[in-house]
């Protein structure tokens, strides 16, 4: 990547330093503006701010400025490096100094003989001159660059002051090196992923110190694109190709408001009959499609790469070719099963035919480190790994390059139409003598449909080996420091689901105050779970309703290095959800054993002395300050450790 602007300077002010004397003064240019000539009292400082100034934050934004006219200030090397950022943008380029076309450095030079920007030699003193200018070139942005501390010749703060006002006058973006509080834009440091076929992809990271750290910025920046994988550009890339595909049906304009739909709200199921329903009448419908418009399926196909993006690996999406796009997009038919191509395999070929295996496995919340030795060892002998949606990369990871491994399609409306998929790769992999792999988040039997799998396999002449998995429903209230039970708060807990088969509402339990509440597979249908909670009169409740200000948390990502979660009550969590972006997957859990370790812990919830609302409602506002809700995120430094040594 480019030199960031304090490299920049650092390099020429020590250039400078070894070609004159310590002891004598550096001579200026015979070129340099009276206002370039000053005191070195006058020289541009760093203006910082004062201890009780608030410093807010920038605003990050991705900026296009094709066929905008741009014009730099300075003829030094960081000039280049400005002018060829500008460049590469689209932008049409001027740069202005007061040295002859002859003295520019020999990368600005290069630019101008080659006609990628154009340079003017101009002495501007005075507001007029420089209006007039900006006036000419009909000028969009402004990037002043002989401002850089370390320069021989640099502007000073007068004129500095005086470009600054100018364009802020006419509503025009300036940055001035080492200027920020003149600078209404600061250059981040970026690095560009390199794409499919060695060319730039549509990824960049950016890291900013808003002007406060140049070369931070960029040590942070490399510790950032070290930990991505090389081909996450690639990954970008084709996700873009999705996206157009997804889109090239027009959608009438009452529809598009669909696309700011979070990724993980509900969405009406497809009627797919389920294969593991043995017995069920459904089977003898199979073959009943519902009929969907080109809208309903484009809108699906969006929601669909929504969750590509969200929950297939890096390495997946960087590989798919432009065959699998397309396959990626359509709608599962009931009546497609695998090919024989689909199920051929690369490995352990035998004379004969023998009977493969069948092993139902959890993978525990998400961290490799969570997942159980023996779960390990049956994804390095798999010889087919059939894996849920929801399995993170880092688990995936740990498979052999080897492995044929295949990712359940479960688009939105799809659950019965992914989950049928599966099961007919599993059982037609085992009928070939391969070693099966049903990998899925969490535990099997919770939540999991392991049951429906195990007895479809033993229909089919399989009996499974199932594998249990440290379960989300415990695991992740005790990685964000809750306990599902603690004497003097919760004596006991209930798991449910917040949604039913083909999308529908389940019953909730009644509100016991001694009880926590623990649901997975809510959190697209948080409005609808907490009306029924809540509610005086409702059908889907069978008890008491819970109090608006009992405790709740939404755990998303848990045991993930970004695990986070968001803390309020039953009355104030919707409102507080739509302040922040989403995480999925993510589960919620009601009830005071949210809040009984926080700080110093309160474990009396359950005395006599806290037994009236009043004394109730104090705890939760003690516990959330006079705030509506409350964050926190990230592993515990302990567990960070531990994970990252596994």
């Amino acid at each position: 990547m480019r030199d960031t602007a304090g490299q920049i300077a650092y390099l020429e002010w020590s250039t400078s330093q070894q070609s004159s004397s310590i002891n004598t003064p550096a001579k200026r240019s015979t070129s340099s503006t009276p206002n370039e000539a000053k005191l070195e009292s006058e020289q541009v400082i760093s203006d910082t701010l004062t201890p009780s100034a608030p410093n807010p934050a920038a605003l990050p934004l991705t900026f296009h400025p094709r066929g905008l006219s741009v014009l730099v200030v300075g003829s030094n090397r960081l000039a280049t490096t400005r002018a060829t950022t500008f460049i590469e943008a689209g932008a049409k380029v001027t740069i202005t100094s007061s040295n002859p076309a002859q003295d520019l450095v020999s990368e600005l030079r290069h630019l101008v003989d080659s006609d990628r920007l154009t340079y003017k030699q101009i002495a501007a003193r005075s507001t007029q001159d420089w209006s007039s200018l900006i006036a000419d070139l009909e000028v969009s942005i402004v990037c002043v660059t002989d401002t850089l501390v370390g320069s021989s010749s640099r502007r000073s703060r007068s004129s500095a002051k005086t470009l600054y006002e100018i364009c802020s006058s006419l509503r025009i973006p300036i940055n001035i090196a080492d200027q920020p509080l003149y600078s209404t834009y600061t250059f981040p440091s970026v690095h560009r992923f390199i794409g499919q076929n060695g060319e730039p992809s549509n990824l960049q990271v950016a890291v900013t110190t808003n002007g406060q750290g140049c070369r931070l910025a960029g040590r942070i920046k490399r510790e950032i694109v070290s930990r991505l994988p090389s081909n996450v550009g690639a990954a970008v890339d084709n996700v873009g190709k999705l996206r157009a595909k997804a889109k090239a049906t027009k959608v009438s304009e009452e529809d598009n408001h669909a696309y700011d739909i979070p990724l993980n709200s509900p969405v009406d199921q497809l009627h797919t009959p389920s294969l593991s329903r043995v017995g069920s009448t459904d089977k003898l419908f199979a073959q009943q499609q519902e009929e969907l418009s080109e809208e309903e399926q484009q809108l699906r196909r969006m929601r669909w790469v929504h969750q590509m993006s969200e929950y297939y690996s890096f390495e997946h999406l960087a590989r798919l070719k432009e065959e699998d796009l397309d396959q990626a997009l359509e709608t599962w038919s009931l009546s497609s099963s695998p090919t024989s191509d689909e199920v051929t395999l690369r490995h352990h070929e035998h004379g004969g035919p023998r009977k493969g295996k069948i092993l139902l496995i959890g993978s525990g919340p998400g961290h490799p480190g969570l997942l159980t030795v023996a779960a390990h060892h049956a994804l390095k002998t798999a010889t087919l790994i059939l894996s849920d949606k929801l399995v993170p990369s880092e688990i995936l990871a740990l498979i052999p390059q080897s492995t044929k491994l295949h990712i359940a399609k479960k688009f939105p409306g799809n659950a019965e139409g992914a989950q049928n998929e599966m099961m007919e790769l599993a059982l037609a992999g085992a009928q070939q003598g391969e070693i099966v792999v049903r990998l899925k988040q969490g535990d099997p039997f919770v939540y999991g449909r392991g049951g429906e799998e195990v007895l479809y396999f033993r229909e089919n002449g399989f009996e499974s080996t199932v594998i249990p998995g440290i379960s989300s429903a415990l695991a992740a209230p005790l990685m964000m420091g809750i306990p599902v039970t603690q004497r003097g708060v919760a004596e006991s807990l209930v798991v449910c689901t917040g949604v039913g088969r083909q999308g529908k509402s389940v019953k909730l339990p009644g509100y016991i105050k001694s009880r926590s509440l623990i649901m997975l597979m809510g959190v697209a249908r948080i409005n609808q779970i907490i009306q029924t909670l809540t509610l005086s009169s409702v059908e889907g409740r069978d008890g008491l309703e819970y109090p608006e200000y009992l405790p709740i948390g939404i755990i998303e990502r848990a045991s993930s290095p970004d695990q986070r979660i968001i803390m309020s009550t039953l009355g104030k969590i919707e409102e507080s959800l739509k302040k922040l972006d989403e995480r999925p997957p993510g589960m919620i859990i009601v009830g005071w054993s949210v809040l009984c370790l926080e700080g110093k812990g309160k474990v009396d919830i359950l005395d006599s002395a806290n037994s009236d609302p009043e004394s109730e409602k104090q705890i939760v506002d003690n516990w959330l300050d006079g705030k509506e809700y409350k964050v926190r995120e990230g592993l515990q430094e302990g567990w960070r450790e531990m994970l990252d040594s596994i």
